[in-house]
């Protein structure tokens, strides 16, 4: 409204329309977010007076969705490196950003050595030697529970901290049912994985039936030497603090069964070789911010060891149903792996993840911000032009998607040879089986690890039932 002297005021009333989408703008908090991040971009569309619209409908695009996924609100999963281009379309006007998705460098130290078992005077029988990755629990009591042993007769090894662990040689925790038929489940048997809910003490045990019946393999022997090699993940419990553990009546105590019923080779394997299907050597648990517990084994479905050897992911809400397990399809935990000998059909096989490896030990690194996996290589991998065998670590967000494999410590493997005249070789011998414990973690079952943890695997002095568990200081830093 104006009012001039000897004009009658006017009232009117003005409507600003904004004008067409002429740009859209696209913004990220980093232009190089690493490997793993969840980035939420923007997307800003402005008419050609510059004025910003509000309420438009963005249609958003990856350029390698299979790296790095947006989601319909602009939300980009990074499960890669690269470059990798995003583009928002508003009302058919587009605008892109591009982003260099990067790794996560760390750069690793290792300190003095220290015997930990050692092999040659703290055994309680013969056989009884470290074979499997040192796993350590806390007690009740607050006294550490490592485990790392042998079947047909599994021991366990106390101490009151980190200082010195003593053989318990009063009973086997577990003694193998040695059963000679592979629909039992209950053939040799290692305690495997461990995780400790009050008083229960979980265990997947890693259970190794070898045909001592067929003509075709070695009648009359179940021991490991035994060429014919049928695998699956049981599970087991114990109430009195790890010293004896039970199974629910076979075949209920199964977790993993070989997907296939098992059918002896048609003539004997060639010497030194092995005929071998089933589920392996699973991973500790960590129990995850969703409420599930997550492990990892190793997957060989068929006897076609090398065109199917992958790592597979299983996880469960309830770690006393072995039913309740449910392993990664690819792309959800849909697949319950039933026996066949129940079933009368071959069970569906679970998916491989990418970038992991078997005989995996799994924590989640405070310092790093990412579960870390640690295992031996599969053969020589590429480090910085050079052929190169030892441990190797990955990491990962989310469990399912991980980095590529970077060395840790370069050392030499039943499968794998170090060269001796590089600097910083672990050991002059054979070694295996590692884990990541950082002994100033206060969860029970060890399952997170900081910038110093302590990294344990096991020497094999030359004779293959001379064995130490030994352990080495670490410091990871981050170099990006």
């Amino acid at each position: 409204t104006a009012t001039v002297a000897g004009i009658t005021p006017v009232t009117f009333d003005a409507m600003a329309v904004a004008g067409a989408t002429a740009s859209v703008t696209v913004t990220s908090p980093s232009l190089s977010p690493h490997e793993g991040d969840t980035v939420q971009l923007t997307a800003i569309a402005k008419d050609t007076y510059g004025n910003t619209l509000l309420g438009k409908v963005t249609t958003w695009i990856s350029s390698r969705p299979e790296v790095a996924p947006v989601s319909p609100t602009g939300l980009l999963q990074t499960w890669g490196t690269g470059p990798v281009d995003v583009t928002a379309s508003i009302d058919g006007v587009k605008g892109s950003v591009t982003l260099a998705l990067t790794p996560i460098l760390v750069s690793v130290s290792v300190g003095d050595k220290e015997v930990v078992i050692d092999g040659t005077t703290e055994r309680c029988e013969e056989l009884d030697v470290a074979d499997g990755p040192a796993r350590f629990v806390r007690a009740e009591d607050g006294s550490v529970v490592m485990f790392s042993a042998n079947a047909p007769r599994y021991y366990v090894s106390r101490g009151a901290g980190f200082g010195k662990f003593t053989r318990d040689c009063s009973r086997p925790a577990l003694a193998s049912a040695d059963r000679r038929t592979a629909e039992s489940y209950e053939n040799w048997e290692w305690v495997w994985s461990v995780y400790r809910e009050g008083s229960s003490w979980h265990v997947l045990v890693h259970n190794e039936f070898h045909d001592a019946v067929s003509a075709t393999c070695q009648p009359g022997n179940p021991a490991p030497g035994n060429p014919c090699w049928y695998n699956s993940v049981t599970y087991a419990v114990s109430t009195d603090g790890a010293r004896t553990f039970t199974k629910p009546f076979a075949p209920a105590h199964v977790v993993a069964p070989a997907p296939n019923v098992w059918v002896p080779p048609s003539s004997p394997p060639p010497a030194g070789q092995y005929v071998v299907e089933g589920y392996f050597n699973p991973s500790n648990i960590v129990r995850a911010n969703d409420g599930y517990y997550y492990s990892f084994m190793m997957a060989i479905p068929t006897q076609d060891l090398d065109a199917t050897m992958g790592v597979c992911i299983f996880r469960t809400t309830t770690l006393g149903d072995p039913t309740s397990w449910r392993a990664w399809d690819g792309t959800g935990f849909n697949l319950r792996m039933a026996s066949p000998y129940v079933t009368g059909n071959a069970t569906p096989v679970c998916t491989s993840v990418g970038g992991l490896m078997v005989h995996s030990h799994l924590v989640y690194d405070t310092y790093l911000e990412r579960y870390l996996s640690v295992a031996p290589s599969p053969g020589p991998l590429d480090v910085n032009g050079r052929a190169t065998c030892g441990f190797f670590y990955a990491l990962s967000a989310d469990l399912i998607h991980w980095s590529e494999p970077r060395l840790l410590v370069e050392a030499s493997l039943d499968w794998c040879a170090a060269d001796p005249s590089q600097p910083g070789v672990l050991e002059p011998v054979i070694v295996a089986y590692p884990s990541i414990v950082d002994h100033s973690d206060t969860t029970v079952n060890f399952e997170k690890a900081g910038r110093t943890p302590h990294f344990y695997y096991v020497r094999i002095n030359g004779d293959n039932l001379d064995r130490d568990v030994v352990r080495v200081p670490l410091t990871l830093t981050r170099t990006n």
